[in-house]
């Protein structure tokens, strides 16, 4: 038999076991789901890095945000002037805004357009088109795409 002492002591430890527990384990829960801290980044053109675009012949590309063969990302292209990239999708939808020369996109079944600094493009996924860069200034443009961004030719089964 348990005495009353013992018996207010357990309901006690009872009680506090429970109140703490209500809150300390929500607590922790909210430590660990807790998002990292973001922080502000700031690249100069000096601290990009450039690399070749796979399969496509005179191109190269600088990642901003996230990761091109991963996921959503954010990236710069360079085209040298007169660079052209046969009929062609992406899986993934992306967004487009020229910064320099003048790129020519060719929708499939559609006239070709001009598309100069500040233009903007939006490609759904799946959609055939055709890029290239005008002669006579090489291009920029910066592309946000919203998953793994690929290049699948036309005819090919799989990704390039």
């Amino acid at each position: 038999m348990i005495r009353s002492s013992s018996r207010s002591t357990l309901t006690t430890l009872t009680i506090l076991v429970v109140l703490l527990t209500g809150f300390l384990v929500p607590y922790a829960m909210a430590q660990a789901k807790a998002p990292a801290k973001k922080a502000t980044v700031l690249k100069s053109v000096a601290d990009l890095k450039w690399t070749d675009v796979p399969n496509v012949t005179g191109a190269q590309q600088a990642v901003l945000w996230g990761n091109p063969q991963k996921g959503p990302s954010g990236f710069l292209v360079k085209f040298k002037a007169g660079t052209e990239v046969a009929l062609h999708s992406h899986t993934a939808d992306a967004r487009s805004v020229v910064i320099s020369g003048t790129i020519v996109i060719t929708v499939e079944g559609q006239a070709p357009k001009e598309l100069g600094p500040g233009s903007y493009a939006y490609e759904t996924g799946g959609s055939k088109h055709t890029t290239a860069c005008k002669a006579g200034a090489d291009c920029m443009f910066l592309v946000q795409a919203a998953g793994v961004f690929d290049v699948v030719m036309a005819g090919a089964s799989g990704a390039k």
